[in-house]
């Protein structure tokens, strides 16, 4: 082999290595991307979660045999934590959530100290309906006043109405949760595209509303307004039939098919719904399937949109749908050796719940942590990386021959 024929050989070899170890790099920091950390003083400083923890707070759903802890111990656990819920919203009504005999004077104070934690505290609105529903909207109009109340309110505006008081205070949430399973006689649920279309211009603008300003009460001025640095969020938790009857996708004019991209998360709820939920006679295989619709649709549509599973946190938190400790860490690990890169966690409902559990010595939150760190869901990438030093290791002894 000639001299020139040698040296075009090795330079052919030395680039092959530097693309071989650009995508080793590559996949390691894409790896750690997917998903954020669980809080530190949750999982002991360990370094492999690929998620988050979210739960509800606020409905004291095991009482009266326990009473729910205060937020504020119950949000170290977990990354974001849903006030549940304002279930009275749209056509003028006032917002006022219901927190099942939380005292709210307690409520503001107990956000700013879990913010301090580096956890998020979100406003759901909605909730199961039963046989009356109290929410939705009957116009755009509606939609687009309610989102002014709601950032006046709860996030970063303040009252323009003199009537208007912040039920939290000085408090500012971090986000705001939709948890739609009803619309009120009435209402329509296309208008929540527009709710979430104007809340998101809120979030990133502030009220163009004067009055603001006009009607400042002083009771307010340390509400602090971090418009064009906040990461304020907006959630969903779709019931996981695909698509939601009231959120969609994939129908139109809903929130989800319109407005996607305005979503930061989704946790849909695997329970209550044995077409999608975990069944032990298919082994999970309609629960994996149903994971994958929302997975890949958000893919394709808003691949900035992370997909959390949401599941009840005791056998006593849903009718149906509570996965074992062992069964669950078996399916979400199958979730992260799939392809569904968008995977970002677990939702459990709700910290009532998961509260009486660590009462009876059967907390849910090891297992679920388990399933977030265990190695054995990164296993297809250990293999993959492997492969890939392999073909190095060849190549760089081509190179030297």
């Amino acid at each position: 082999m000639s001299s020139a024929a040698k040296l075009a050989m090795r330079a052919s070899c030395y680039t092959f290595l530097a693309l071989a170890a650009t995508s080793v790099v590559w996949g390691r920091d894409s790896a750690a991307s997917v998903g954020r950390s669980l809080l530190s003083h949750d999982v002991s400083g360990n370094e492999t979660a690929t998620g988050m923890l979210v739960t509800y707070w606020g409905q004291n759903s095991a009482a009266p045999k326990y009473q729910e802890p205060s937020l504020d111990q119950v949000c170290a656990q977990y990354n974001i934590t849903a006030i549940a819920f304002l279930s009275e919203f749209g056509q003028s009504m006032s917002l006022l959530p219901n927190i099942a005999g939380h005292n709210f004077s307690e409520v503001g104070p107990a956000i700013t100290a879990c913010q301090s934690y580096g956890a998020k505290i979100l406003l759901s609105m909605g909730g199961q309906g039963g046989d009356s529903c109290g929410y939705g909207f009957s116009s755009g109009e509606d939609a687009a006043e309610t989102a002014l109340n709601i950032w006046e309110l709860f996030l970063g505006g303040y009252p323009t109405k003199s009537t208007a008081t912040r039920p939290f205070g000085n408090a500012t949430l971090d986000g705001v949760d939709l948890d739609i399973e009803c619309a009120a006689n009435g209402t329509d649920p296309m208008y929540y595209t527009t709710f979430v279309q104007q809340l998101r211009s809120l979030m990133q603008n502030g009220s163009s509303s004067s009055a603001a300003t006009e009607s400042l009460d002083t009771e307010y001025a340390a509400v602090e307004t971090t418009l064009g640095t906040a990461n304020y969020l907006i959630t969903a938790a779709p019931q996981c039939v695909f698509p939601d009857a009231y959120l969609g996708p994939q129908l139109t004019g809903l929130a989800l098919t319109d407005a996607a991209m305005q979503f930061d998360y989704l946790w849909p709820q695997f329970y209550n719904n044995h077409i999608c939920q975990y069944n032990e006679a298919d082994n999970g295989a309609g629960f994996q399937q149903s994971f994958q619709n929302w997975s890949s649709w958000a893919n394709a549509t808003a691949p900035a949109l992370e997909v959390l599973v949401g599941l009840p946190a005791s056998p006593s938190a849903a009718t149906t749908g509570y996965i074992a400790d062992s069964d669950e860490v078996k399916q979400i690990n199958m979730i992260r050796r799939s392809n569904a890169t968008n995977f970002d966690g677990v939702m459990l409902w709700s910290a009532a719940w998961e509260f009486e559990n660590e009462q009876m010595n059967q907390s849910y939150i090891p297992s679920v942590l388990k399933s977030l760190t265990d190695r054995s869901g990164a296993d297809a990438q250990q293999v993959a990386r492997s492969f890939t030093f392999v073909v190095m290791a060849l190549a760089l002894l081509c190179c030297l021959l």
